[in-house]
């Protein structure tokens, strides 16, 4: 029973619950550059992650991102472009969107 809750314990301690990942620059193939930036890391949910960085000093510092200017970092509000629609069902999330069921 020790080592279930030793091996536990380790495994929630060396999973990281909210990491950013840093993304190198890089060229797509149709030639467009992409600026190294820091983005969310991964997950199934839409309403914690940054959103488009509309400066270039949110390339580097993505938790001040706000899109809507309510005062709330786009990754703790769960309405990031203030349309009623919860971000997780929101078929434009920045933008001119919608209520999606899927």
């Amino acid at each position: 029973m020790k080592r279930v809750l030793t091996a536990l314990l380790l495994t929630l301690v060396a999973t990281p619950a909210f990491t950013d990942t840093y993304v190198k620059g890089y060229t797509r193939k149709d030639g467009t550059y992409v600026r190294p930036h820091v983005r969310s890391s991964p997950d199934s949910s839409l309403s914690n992650n940054y959103g488009p960085s509309q400066n270039s000093s949110q390339l580097m510092n993505p938790r001040s991102r706000d899109y809507d200017n309510d005062g709330t970092p786009n990754y703790l509000d769960n309405n990031d472009d203030n349309d009623s629609f919860h971000d997780n069902q929101d078929s434009s999330q920045y933008g001119m969107g919608g209520y999606t069921r899927n």
